[in-house]
């Protein structure tokens, strides 16, 4: 016997919203720190290689420098040695034919001034360390005065010069003076320029060499010569030869010039 089918009336259902459970919420949680984490390592790694990659960098540039230090010391090329210069003077040598040199005077003076004597200082230790050279003064003057009195001037002038040198220590017989007076000026006219180029002494320094400059002394013995007759002496010579001959002959021949006969 079947039983009558009942009707079951819900009425009005409202629709239920169903959140997430605890146990999702746990899981979203547990999720976020994980991909923190991640981050975070992440990070650290990506900063710590480049510290890494910059430290490894830096050191490798030392190595490079110690590296090459070490090839450069063990090298077989010799040393280069530093290049010294020789603060010696040179000393002075006589290297051209001639030196030739002017000292100029006051007007009618034969006396040196300060710059001669600083020519002259040189001159002479030139001539002082090579005795092969010789000097050769001249004297010179202007064209005031006669002739005669500006070579006896000029004669002077250059002994003065020579008398400088020769205190400075050269060698008398290196030194050589002549006057030449107003013959030998260099130009003609009067003016101030002129007369003062003119009144000079002008020294010449050659090599002529030592055994040139002194004259070699050669004894001689004296030769005695008997001194020549005229045909007048011989003749008087041979007449008083034959008057003393004539003296002695009759002397012998006359008994009585022999010895005294005895008587009784």
């Amino acid at each position: 016997m079947q039983n009558p089918a009942s009707s079951v009336s819900s009425g009005n259902i409202s629709p239920t919203i169903v959140g997430p459970s605890k146990d999702s919420k746990e899981v979203y949680l547990i999720g976020g720190l994980v991909m923190a984490v991640a981050i975070v390592i992440g990070a650290f790694w990506y900063y710590s290689g480049q510290d890494q990659s910059y430290t490894v960098k830096a050191s490798t540039e030392p190595l490079a420098n110690n590296h090459i230090a070490h090839v450069l010391k063990t090298s077989t090329i010799p040393p280069v040695k530093p290049i010294v210069h020789n603060q010696t003077a040179p000393t002075t040598s006589f290297k051209l034919d001639s030196i030739h040199t002017d000292l100029y005077f006051e007007v009618g003076r034969k006396g040196l001034t300060d710059e001669a004597k600083a020519i002259l200082a040189t001159q002479a230790n030139l001539a002082k360390q090579d005795p092969d050279l010789g000097i050769l003064v001249q004297g010179y003057t202007d064209r005031q005065g006669s002739t005669d009195y500006n070579m006896k001037l000029g004669m002077k002038r250059a002994e003065t010069v020579k008398t400088e040198l020769v205190n400075a220590g050269v060698a008398e017989h290196q030194i050589k003076v002549v006057s030449l007076g107003k013959d030998g000026v260099l130009c003609l006219d009067n003016s101030d320029v002129c007369r003062n180029m003119n009144r000079r002494v002008h020294l010449e320094i050659r090599k002529i060499g030592k055994d040139h400059m002194i004259l070699s002394t050669v004894a001689t013995e004296p030769q005695t010569t008997e001194p020549i007759q005229s045909k007048n002496d011989q003749n008087s010579h041979t007449e008083s030869h034959g008057a003393l001959m004539d003296n002695l002959l009759p002397s012998l021949a006359d008994p009585s010039t022999a010895d005294p006969a005895s008587g009784s």
